[in-house]
């Protein structure tokens, strides 16, 4: 297994990035993120492959866009979850038969709100998947010497 400090990297520096929720509804927090990591990749920023994924859509942003992380061929490393709480269980099953190295769970309704069975099953999965996990209910990553973000904030006049 890899060091506790490599396997951070996956949040600050990932090869491959899926983007679980992302949509075509600029006012949803799942457009927001995968659009700045497709702003950032087509300027060069982002290096890595960036996947969305939502089963009602065929692309976004002209991204392939996937129903799964399960249908996505290639390897990934990071995985930013955007969806209603009562999916990421069964999202970090997925990213755990991945081999994911690390989640960012932008979700909310877990112990904020007194369903501490819901989010104790998440740390479970990811304890065992020695998946690194940042969330639930955070606001995402953000890298200013990179330039890049995973985060959902919405810029003013946005």
């Amino acid at each position: 297994m890899e060091s506790s400090v490599k396997q951070m990297h996956a949040f600050f520096d990932p090869s491959s990035v899926a983007v679980v929720g992302a949509t075509k509804k600029i006012n949803k927090a799942g457009h927001v993120i995968f659009k700045n990591f497709a702003e950032n990749k087509r300027r060069g920023i982002f290096k890595g492959e960036i996947y969305p994924v939502n089963p009602l859509e065929d692309s976004i942003l002209g991204f392939k866009c996937y129903p799964s992380i399960t249908k996505i061929p290639e390897k990934l490393e990071l995985v930013v979850i955007v969806v209603p709480a009562k999916h990421v269980a069964n999202i970090m099953v997925d990213a755990a038969s991945k081999k994911v190295k690390a989640a960012v769970i932008i979700s909310s309704g877990f112990s904020e709100i007194g369903k501490r069975e819901l989010e104790n099953q998440i740390k479970t999965i990811a304890h065992k998947a020695g998946i690194r996990v940042l969330g639930p209910n955070c606001l995402g990553v953000m890298i200013p010497e990179q330039a890049w973000t995973c985060c959902f904030c919405l810029k003013r006049g946005s």
